[in-house]
């Protein structure tokens, strides 16, 4: 899936401290880690810890709500976007994708509780 994710988009670096979007904001894309670590925060809490070959954001390319938590980045990481067509398309084409993004909403639902 990272390989996939690498090549089908565009790859972006963000520093240890920066922020990849805020809880609220519009969801225009969905994000595979390729490297680094990303904390997933509701308010100052920690719900989920990403690394590579993990998604984030993908919620919004299901309901198309806005965000629902805040992506910070923990170590210098590097992002694959992965917009709302080749998502799409990663759901009808790519055997496994949709399995991965209800493992993935499992654990950051599963997060969520145990934060709050």
């Amino acid at each position: 899936m990272r390989m996939f994710a690498k090549n089908a988009g565009v790859n972006i670096t963000y520093p240890a401290g920066s922020t990849v979007f805020n809880k609220g904001d519009p969801g225009s894309c969905m994000y595979v880690v390729q490297s680094g670590v990303i904390e997933m925060l509701i308010g100052n809490k920690v719900v989920e810890v990403c690394g590579p070959n993990e998604a984030i954001g993908f919620m919004s390319m299901i309901d198309e709500a806005p965000r629902s938590s805040t992506a910070q980045v923990r170590e210098a990481a590097e992002l694959s976007i992965i917009d709302p067509r080749k998502f799409r398309f990663m759901v009808d084409e790519v055997p496994n994708f949709a399995h991965y993004i209800m493992g993935a909403m499992a654990r950051r639902i599963r997060g969520m509780s145990n934060a709050m």
